[in-house]
């Protein structure tokens, strides 16, 4: 029997992430429900309305590089969050020309 070798690159794809999320109906909150990748973002919205679409009010797609995932106590909200020392870290930013472009909410084009 031959031995399978074990490989530690990354995947050979080099397509661009997307993040998704979805709003069941227009009264609840967005919620994350998966990642596609993608070389544009018309291509990363095709990919998610087939993936996520069937039963959404909205999607949303943010390019992965761009979303930060922030927690309780990266917010404030907790006792221990005063007590930590803020890093100086800012969270990525992005224009609101390419925001707008990148931003995709599930109307079609």
């Amino acid at each position: 029997m031959e031995t399978l070798e074990t490989v530690d690159a990354p995947r050979g794809d080099t397509t661009r992430e997307w993040e998704v999320f979805c709003r069941e109906t227009e009264s609840e909150p967005l919620t994350h429900v998966g990642s596609v990748s993608a070389p544009t973002a018309a291509v990363a919205r095709d990919q998610a309305a087939t993936l996520f679409g069937h039963a959404t009010a909205a999607l949303w797609l943010c390019p992965a590089e761009e979303t930060v995932r922030v927690q309780e106590r990266d917010l404030g909200v907790s006792e221990t969050a005063a007590a930590e020392p803020d890093d100086g870290e800012s969270a990525p930013t992005m224009d609101a020309d390419r925001m707008t472009d990148e931003t995709l909410r599930g109307e079609a084009e």
